[in-house]
């Protein structure tokens, strides 16, 4: 079934990219994150990290330590830096699910190839399930879908990288919520996979959000944008009516103001420093 794509955002290209043959544990994401509490100098929290990790080669948790600090963490010379999202991972007043809502955002900032899997694969399928008389089968997404996507945006492959490749999407949109997985009856490894919409923690989304105003210079957009197509929205493939009350908490909460421009209604953040209001919002709030 031919599936209608949400909107590019403006600066977000469509590019090509390797394959992903590694997972992101999101347990040991966050233990090591938090780790850096413990341990500012980057080079002790590596030490620590290999000797706290669980069971496995040296080679692999190696590369968990590296994993973790290239897509969640900064630094600077031997000490990382004190980021919104460092600050906000690593604060005891946040429990597991917004933690998890989160590192899954920024998963997805350094790791595009998902993003784009979800906006031009799981979404469409999620909205089409949503509609009246869906069915399963609106939902499913098939496996030649996964690979025409893989073909067009792996810049190059071998059979074995792009199977792995397809696993990495379809695991890691499943642990995060956004697919769901059935086994195939008489095949233990073959499963079905049914998109869904998820509903972010709202203080996930708000953050996440500003850091897209941010980051694309903005100082307001429309209601209709922001719940329909920012970069945001789609990440967390959440229907337009759950993105819409996220919005009107982050009204009641202060962050946010809303006004008419013509017949649109506008989202603007408070504020010049308004990631800094979303943290310690979330902190305190």
């Amino acid at each position: 079934m031919a599936m209608n794509l949400v909107g590019q955002p403006p600066n977000y290209p469509t590019t090509q990219y390797g394959p992903l043959t590694k997972s992101v544990d999101v347990d040991e994401a966050l233990m090591l994150i938090d780790l850096t509490r413990e341990y500012e100098s980057v080079a002790a929290w590596q030490d620590e990290a290999l000797y706290r990790l669980p069971q496995a080669s040296r080679q692999r948790r190696q590369e968990i330590v590296r994993a973790v600090r290239r897509k969640f963490l900064q630094t600077q010379g031997d000490h990382f830096v004190d980021t919104a999202l460092r600050t906000l991972l690593t604060s005891p007043t946040l429990d597991g699910r917004p933690k998890r809502d989160l590192l899954f955002a920024q998963y997805l900032r350094t790791t595009a190839l998902v993003w784009e899997a979800i906006r031009e694969v799981t979404l469409p399928h999620a909205e089409a399930s949503a509609r009246p008389l869906a069915g399963d089968g609106d939902a499913e997404v098939p496996q030649d879908e996964w690979d025409a996507l893989l073909e067009r945006k792996l810049r190059r492959y071998t059979n074995t990288t792009f199977s792995r490749t397809r696993r990495h999407i379809t695991a890691h949109l499943t642990k995060f919520g956004l697919l769901r997985a059935q086994p195939v009856s008489g095949d233990r490894f073959a499963k079905r996979f049914y998109a869904r919409f998820y509903d972010p923690d709202p203080r996930a989304f708000w953050f996440s959000l500003a850091l897209e105003f941010d980051e694309r210079g903005w100082t307001s957009r429309s209601l209709d944008y922001v719940t329909n197509e920012s970069w945001t929205r789609i990440a967390y493939c959440a229907k337009p009516a759950y993105a819409r009350f996220v919005m009107e908490e982050a009204e009641r909460a202060a962050l946010v103001v809303t006004d008419f421009f013509g017949s649109e209604k506008q989202v603007t953040f408070r504020g010049p420093d308004f990631i800094s209001n979303v943290v310690e919002a979330i902190r305190y709030g």
